[in-house]
């Protein structure tokens, strides 16, 4: 079994922040902002919140992220951006660190205790940061019943996210998680290498996720499931890599057993 985090495990708190612009945005999809642009880019800096709430609001960006240049890494794009085209639009961009800080600041908030990161959206072709997204979550309700039911009929459970393993070391509170089988900065194809590599070790492999960034994960899996708890509103190329789409994570088992049946028949 493989989960995507991010309104696939955990129900989230969304906020982003259009540079330049007052105010901020609630209840968004991240995927949504980015496709906005022919190469745009989600960034999640592989940074502590409070390394970003410390540092002088006014400060630039191109300041703030000299000197941090390995922590840059794209976690998804519509067409392909490397982190170097990501760091190299950070690395010029005269945006202060207040717009991160003040996204970073909402969702901590809301959800001080589990989950939170932060991200920039970049625009590789207009070389600008568009907007600051943060998000936080917890675990939905059933989370923790699918996992202790898949646990119990042998399934070995790992994360294949965007986001940082310091982001992502909170999941092994949950059950059946281990940190060696969290995968962390994983790309929409570095997702489909992950299922395609666990191929070959279990005779069923199943992807669960939700976002444009898991549909290669999805159609190369043995099962795909796509999950719409979040309210999303999923784009038809992803409902075509899917094999099954859920509105609850608790009917996970329910489908996992039900193809174990038809493999084992």
């Amino acid at each position: 079994m493989i989960f995507d985090v991010a309104g696939t495990m955990l129900e989230m708190y969304r906020v982003a922040k259009e540079i330049s612009q007052e105010g901020l945005l609630e209840g968004i999809v991240t995927m949504e902002l980015v496709m906005e642009g022919g190469r745009r880019a989600l960034v999640i800096p592989q940074l502590h919140p409070e390394e970003v709430l410390g540092a002088p609001p006014q400060m630039p960006l191109a300041v703030f992220f000299r000197g941090r240049e390995r922590n840059v890494k794209v976690s998804c794009s519509r067409l392909p951006v490397s982190d170097e085209e990501a760091l190299s639009v950070l690395l010029r961009s005269g945006a202060e660190v207040a717009n991160l800080q003040e996204t970073l600041a909402a969702v901590s908030a809301r959800c001080p205790d589990f989950y939170c990161t932060a991200g920039l959206i970049v625009d590789v072709e207009a070389g600008v940061v568009t907007h600051s997204v943060s998000t936080g979550g917890r675990p939905f309700p059933a989370l923790e019943e699918a996992l202790a039911e898949l646990e119990g009929m042998g399934a070995d459970i790992y994360v294949a996210s965007g986001d940082s393993m310091r982001s992502l070391s909170v999941l092994t509170r949950c059950r059946g998680i281990k940190r060696e089988r969290i995968y962390p900065a994983s790309k929409p194809r570095r997702k489909e290498e992950i299922v395609e590599g666990l191929k070959d070790d279990y005779k069923l492999v199943v992807m669960v996720g939700d976002g444009l960034n898991d549909r290669y994960a999805l159609k190369a899996a043995d099962l795909g499931v796509l999950t719409v708890q979040q309210e999303s509103r999923p784009p038809k190329e992803l409902m075509e890599a899917a094999d099954e789409v859920i509105d609850d994570i608790g009917k996970l088992p329910g489908l996992v057993r039900e193809r174990l049946s038809r493999t084992v028949g």
